[in-house]
């Protein structure tokens, strides 16, 4: 069989064993796919990323016809660019939900117990001098922001700590129908604020500066899921005027970070898009990936057999 080339992104990181699997049915080759210079694309015919593929990367991809995405979300490549140049973009199912939710509550309980300044101030041998007291999270509410499979386990951990958990309708029309809340309504309610919602539908941020100003003060606010969902120069400006708690972030409206003023305010944890990063995770997802790519060769040759 003569077997088809494919460019594994550098920062899929493959075992071995998962190696040698995708190496039965392709060629393959790794691509940093950050480093992109002339033509480098053009003999690849399959790609696996989990990088950014822009419009003028993909306009380069001459024998390319399927990009396998090692995400649910397939925004990291340019839809619109594969599909003029007849490529196939596909994602892998959604993983990763215990280990985002233990992120997100792991970002919440940092903040909320000062672990950072704690750390700090014994690090840099001043004892308890300066320091505020941390926050109890049970009697606390919990606004839960996208109430997907990653939101409901984030309110099974938040219910186990205690906390009242409200849910953000994602339409105004069926809050009441769905025992939700309007967004206006569990912004303006809860102690904690955590982000699980899509930017697939939004053409902005889903919280301006102006929902940002609903939240009670000392609130927490979460995000996990996408930078686009959010006002970052608003959350700043409230950290910064001292209307919030604290703030943790591990995704941002540009990725990646390698200068924020907000990273460096004392009650902000932030980091580097890694929620999902688990060895239980990765795992899965790398079987998927390359299960993908297989799947998808199979359907073009259907005889095809490994070697």
């Amino acid at each position: 069989m003569n077997k088809s080339l494919c460019a594994v992104d550098s920062v899929i990181e493959l075992q071995q064993a998962e190696r040698e699997r995708l190496e039965q049915y392709f060629r393959v080759e790794t691509v940093d796919f950050k480093q992109l210079e002339g033509d480098v694309l053009a003999k690849y015919e399959l790609a696996l990323v989990h990088s950014k593929l822009t419009a003028a990367a993909i306009s380069t991809m001459d024998a390319c016809r399927y990009i396998g995405v090692r995400a649910h979300n397939t925004d990291y490549v340019d839809q619109a660019a594969a599909q003029q140049q007849g490529i196939l973009v596909q994602g892998i199912d959604q993983m990763g939900v215990q280990a985002v939710a233990e992120h997100t509550i792991s970002l919440l309980l940092a903040i909320a117990k000062q672990l950072l300044p704690y750390h700090t101030n014994v690090a840099s041998g001043r004892w308890r001098e300066g320091l505020r007291p941390s926050y109890e999270l049970k009697g606390k509410t919990l606004g839960i922001i996208g109430y997907g499979k990653i939101g409901e386990r984030v309110a099974t951990l938040g219910h186990a700590l205690g906390m009242n958990i409200v849910i953000a309708s994602g339409n105004k029309d069926h809050a009441e129908q769905a025992g939700r809340l309007p967004l206006e309504d569990v912004l303006a309610q809860a102690d904690i604020v955590t982000l699980h919602a899509s930017t697939r539908t939004l053409t902005g941020p889903l919280l301006t500066k102006t929902m940002i100003n609903l939240l009670k003060p000392q609130a927490i606010v979460i995000n996990t899921a996408r930078g686009g969902l959010m006002d970052y120069a608003a959350l700043e400006d409230a950290l910064r005027q001292g209307k919030l708690y604290g703030a943790g972030l591990d995704v941002f409206p540009e990725e990646p970070v390698t200068e924020s003023r907000l990273s460096q305010l004392p009650n902000v944890i932030c980091t580097p898009h890694l929620a999902y990063y688990t060895d239980e995770t990765i795992r899965l997802m790398n079987q998927q990936l390359i299960q993908r790519a297989i799947d998808y060769l199979s359907s073009q040759s259907p005889s095809l057999t490994p070697n």
